[in-house]
């Protein structure tokens, strides 16, 4: 799947109150195998996900966004689930 700017743009931008779920893609089945380089598992989430920006798991709509100055996705799923852990 080739990307340029303008659809990154286009899928950063979708508005998560107006899309209709039924038309994103389910996460919920789908696993990475850290086996394949970075580059492999990339496309498959794409191939898979259509929007990486927006996709639903179940019935609950994900809209993720990055900011150049914040922490990394990684970070923040850590922390996320440590609090659950603990139950916060």
């Amino acid at each position: 799947m080739k990307l340029n700017t303008q659809m990154l743009e286009q899928m950063k931008s979708v508005d998560i109150g107006a899309v209709d779920k039924e038309t994103l893609a389910d996460a919920s089945g789908f696993t990475f195998d850290p086996t394949l380089p970075k580059e492999t598992r990339a496309l498959r989430m794409l191939e898979q996900f259509k929007n990486p920006y927006c996709f639903r798991y179940g019935d609950m709509v994900i809209k993720l966004e990055f900011s150049e100055e914040g922490p990394s996705l990684q970070d923040l799923l850590t922390t996320f689930f440590l609090r659950q852990k603990s139950g916060l």
